[in-house]
């Protein structure tokens, strides 16, 4: 796995371990342990890094944990990396069933995302780097955040108009949770819709007004 060049990192450029893809995709299973590839691309479709991964899941604490195998390059030198990272099973605050998380191996707290940046050879959470991981939208400018957020929601109702049939999916007569889920961030993707065009208009007569002397 490439080691990533340091700078002001974000949540999004980062190598991330999130337990609801494992979950989603079967790489944790209760009551198995499972063993495989895991790899990542980037924005563009190319490969950003691969490790080796195995979850046990068997219900014990210590029994309860995914290991991660990988090496890192840097400045021509290698380094392998071998090391668990625990699991906590909590009850869920809405009395039905649980949570799992994730125990930071530096930090030991519970988390449900790990991260790997600022050269760092461990995946933890983020808040046990002492450098802060940044979301995209405080690094960006109100143009640029609502212009993001934009087209991020359309890839995300990309995902979801063919099984949410574009939000009006329902199941004896109510809508399904992806249709709801669909309804919600197309609401969300006007809005942003809304906000990246008025703010650019503005920005677009100010710069007018300012050229003709009439801004002061």
């Amino acid at each position: 796995m490439a080691r990533p060049s340091t700078g002001a990192w974000s949540v999004y450029e980062s190598l991330r371990i999130e337990m609801t893809f494992l979950l989603k995709k079967g790489f944790i299973r209760k009551g198995c342990i499972i063993t495989g590839p895991m790899s990542w691309t980037n924005q563009h479709g190319q490969a950003s890094g691969s490790i080796h991964f195995k979850s046990s899941y068997l219900g014990t604490p210590e029994s309860n944990y995914i290991e991660l195998s990988y090496t890192l390059a840097s400045n021509g030198e290698k380094k392998k990396r071998n090391y668990k990272v625990y699991l906590h099973e909590q009850p869920s605050n809405l009395g039905k069933g649980s949570v799992l998380y994730f125990l930071c191996p530096q930090s030991d707290r519970k988390c449900r995302i790990l991260y790997s940046a600022y050269g760092s050879d461990l995946f933890k959470s983020r808040e046990a780097y002492r450098n802060r991981l940044y979301y995209d939208c405080q690094q960006a400018s109100k143009l640029s955040k609502y212009n993001d957020t934009y087209w991020r929601l359309e890839s995300h109702l990309k995902k979801l108009q063919k099984q949410a049939c574009y939000g009006e999916r329902t199941y004896n007569g109510l809508l399904t949770k992806k249709a709801v889920r669909y309804k919600r961030l197309a609401w969300k993707q006007m809005r942003m819709d809304e906000l990246r065009w008025t703010l650019g208009a503005l920005k677009c007569l100010q710069t007018i007004l300012a050229s003709k002397g009439l801004l002061h």
